[in-house]
């Protein structure tokens, strides 16, 4: 019996735990034949489970201010009788507002380098012709940001709103309608603004005080540059389980083994 552990085809985001058992029916007697599957699944989901904590702590440990929605983006599937093999993976849907990011879109880029996906946000801006091709918005140097480094959705959907981007469905989709411009005296100026290619303000977002007619940039236009492979995804699942699988397959054994 031997334990695999593999990136899969064109190294793709999970790590694979398949356990080898073409020898297991001449190594074993059968009690020990009734025993061993339960007890191989019940130490491959332990492998799974720790492994995914594993990358879990890495993140804390590697990436700035990680939120707990990125966190959950590590999850697993288990193992069971008829397929022994559990896999570590980064989720490709997202449990947040509907159409959001998903995870893998921005934790893959950190787990095995290369270029990121655009955000939700971003996706409008390119489709509304303001983001080009190969870039993407960052946020300016004095952009108010949440406890993790993010620019809340409020103020994203108040810049879309007012540069008047068709809502496409997918993340931030509020209009600016009448009945708010009256209400927000702010709404009478253009508070923000995308700067002409041609002036001599930097490509990006830019919000415009009305009470003194100041400018500063929310989000700037970059090109886009490959991330660097911060975490390793797939050795860290591969320690936990060269460690630990034996320790939990005999304790699985020994539990099923007493009753």
């Amino acid at each position: 019996m031997k334990l695999d552990v593999s990136a899969g085809l064109g190294g793709s985001s999970a790590a694979f735990l398949n356990l080898e058992t073409s020898s297991f029916d001449e190594m074993v007697t059968s009690l020990e034949r009734d025993v061993m599957p339960n007890a191989a699944v019940a130490a491959l989901n332990r492998v799974a489970a720790v492994g995914r904590l594993q990358v879990q702590e890495e993140m804390e440990l590697r990436l700035d201010r990680v939120t707990p929605f990125a966190k959950r983006g590590v999850i697993y599937e288990r193992a069971n009788k008829d397929r022994l093999s559990a896999t570590v993976m980064i989720s490709g849907r997202s449990w947040a507002a509907k159409n959001a990011t998903p995870p893998a879109n921005f934790l893959t880029p950190q787990f095995f380098g290369g270029q990121r996906n655009l955000k939700s946000f971003e996706r409008q801006l390119q489709s509304a012709g303001y983001l080009k091709s190969g870039e993407y918005a960052v946020p300016g140097r004095e952009t108010p940001l949440d406890q993790y480094g993010n620019v809340r959705v409020a103020l994203i959907v108040r810049i879309l709103a007012d540069l008047r981007v068709t809502p496409r469905t997918e993340g931030y989709n509020r209009k600016r309608s009448e009945a708010s411009t009256k209400r927000n005296r702010n709404y009478r100026f253009a508070r923000f603004f995308v700067a002409d290619r041609n002036s001599h303000l930097h490509p990006g977002i830019w919000q415009r005080d009305p009470r003194d007619n100041s400018i500063k940039a929310i989000f700037l236009f970059v090109r886009m540059r490959p991330y660097e492979k911060r975490i390793d995804f797939f050795g860290v699942v591969k320690g936990v389980a060269e460690k630990r699988f034996g320790q939990f397959m005999a304790e699985e054994i020994g539990k099923r083994m007493k009753r």
